[in-house]
């Protein structure tokens, strides 16, 4: 659940960026095309340990929400979506938190922390394209 807070309160805080100037908002697309990048490219670790049950919750919920969809056997980001999602998301994230319920907590795990089947079939078709790359040095260990 902390590391799913950490990403959905940090894309919160960089649109917070944004609309204060500080970040330029002609790269706000490039922002969320990136973070949802970011969660596929992590998935295909699986959900295992805590920042791949984190993605699979935050993409589960970006889809549930219509600021990603699904087109054929590929993903899409809605952008016009991604702010509200975003915000409902770090909203959710933090109130489970500082509540403490644990059974709002339980709920939330049974809902998104499991890759869906669709997902894992759109994964699986990557399994042929390296996850990380593993660079040979020159020089001895």
């Amino acid at each position: 659940m902390e590391e799913a807070k950490a990403d959905a309160v940090g894309f919160f805080g960089l649109k917070w960026l944004v609309d204060r100037g500080v970040l330029p908002v002609d790269r706000l697309e490039e922002y969320y095309a990136s973070y949802v990048a970011g969660l596929l490219r992590t998935l295909r670790f699986g959900a295992g340990e805590a920042h791949g049950r984190a993605e699979t919750m935050e993409f589960g919920f970006l889809l549930e929400s219509g600021a990603v969809k699904r087109a054929g056997d590929r993903y899409a980001v809605e952008y016009g979506r991604m702010p509200a999602a975003v915000a409902r998301l770090a909203t959710e994230l933090l109130a489970i938190e500082a509540t403490g319920d644990r059974a709002r907590a339980e709920a939330w795990f049974a809902k998104y922390g499991k890759i869906p089947p669709e997902l894992a079939a759109a994964l699986a078709r990557t399994s042929d394209i390296p996850v990380d790359i593993a660079p040979v040095f020159s020089f001895q260990d």
